[in-house]
């Protein structure tokens, strides 16, 4: 559970009745009295076949219609060749959640055609994200060739019955990282629009206040031509993925931070104003919108998740599941978890 924390706000908060969470809040003209937060149950989606055991390392999913792909960070480990992805059909999914069926699920592989990829880049060290536009697919890369870390942005197709998935590997856009950290590069794509009008963002995995001073989303065209930079918020921890647009440029990120983790010198919370030392974990979802001045944070407040006691859970992949809630999934840590959350 969360432990107690001290935070500071700026208007008084009105006290709800949820008993498990007592984080104490600092009124500016009241005395200070504890305030609940509620955190979210997690509600988990058993899972069987391959796609079930750790070595699947899941670092993001996206909806390809009403089928979710989930993507694993290597899918050359999985089917032959190139490898797979695997996928789950929203049906399914909604059965499970209203016990019309047991589980596990079991979901089928979706093979990859990536020739050379390897080859094209460098230091390579595997997919971090994924998104659809109909037949499009959008994905980013994470590499580390000489010299430090690089992202890539790239494009592809799938095939309408999913038979397969094409990544047009000389379509690869290098992105460069927004700070000296090992092991981070953009690891989120956001998807505005549709069609030859579609928009691309990538939002870097590190935006914390003392380890990137000035963030940015970086923009492409649907073909994956730059455009301008979007200043992004200073938003501690990690964003580790995060899911298309809606028709207001609203997206939800998680947002995602394990103690051990000392290279992201986290500071003061900008959402929330929680004091980082007295936290535990972090694992939330905070909800973004795109203006034409840049990415801002929205009036929705971040949704926290229910903790383990022993562990930490390392979300890597979102996706909205209607109006309802949202789909997570985890990579190897502390093993492959696909959940649900109630909005």
């Amino acid at each position: 559970m969360i432990q107690a924390v001290v935070v500071e706000v700026s208007a008084s908060p009105t006290p709800t009745p949820f008993p498990t969470v007592t984080p104490f809040v600092r009124e500016p003209t009241a005395t200070p009295s504890p305030v609940p937060l509620r955190e979210r149950p997690v509600v988990e989606i058993p899972l069987a076949g391959p796609a079930a055991i750790a070595r699947a390392e899941f670092s993001g999913m996206a909806w390809y219609g009403d089928h979710l792909v989930l993507l694993p960070q290597f899918p050359n480990r999985f089917g032959s060749k190139d490898g797979a992805l695997f996928v789950l059909d929203q049906a399914e999914i909604e059965a499970f959640l209203a016990g019309q069926i047991p589980g596990p699920l079991t979901p089928r592989p979706l093979p990859v055609n990536s020739p050379g990829l390897r080859a094209q880049i460098p230091g390579y060290e595997g997919f971090e994200s994924i998104v659809f536009d109909g037949e499009r697919v959008y994905l980013t890369v994470e590499s580390s060739p000489s010299g430090g870390m690089m992202g890539w942005l790239l494009t592809g197709r799938v095939e309408p019955d999913l038979s397969a998935l094409y990544i047009d590997v000389a379509s690869a856009m290098p992105i460069p990282p927004q700070a000296d950290l090992r092991n981070m590069t953009d690891e989120a794509v956001v998807l505005t629009g549709t069609g030859d009008e579609a928009t691309l963002l990538t939002i870097y995995e590190a935006n914390g206040r003392l380890i990137n001073r000035s963030p940015v989303a970086h923009r492409f065209t649907a073909s994956l031509t730059p455009l301008a930079d979007l200043p992004f918020p200073a938003l501690e921890y990690r964003i580790t993925d995060a899911t298309p647009a809606d028709e207001n440029g609203r997206f939800w990120a998680v947002n995602y931070f394990y103690p051990g983790d000392v290279k992201l010198k986290p500071g003061k919370d900008s959402l929330l104003r929680l004091l980082v030392q007295n936290l535990p974990q972090i694992e939330r979802l905070v909800e973004l919108q795109i203006t034409e001045k840049g990415i801002r944070f929205t009036e929705s407040p971040p949704i926290y998740l229910e903790l383990l006691d022993a562990d930490a859970r390392n979300w890597e992949g979102i996706a909205r599941l209607g109006d309802r809630g949202f789909l997570l999934v985890t990579d190897y840590h502390p093993r492959t978890i696909l959940a649900y959350i109630e909005r």
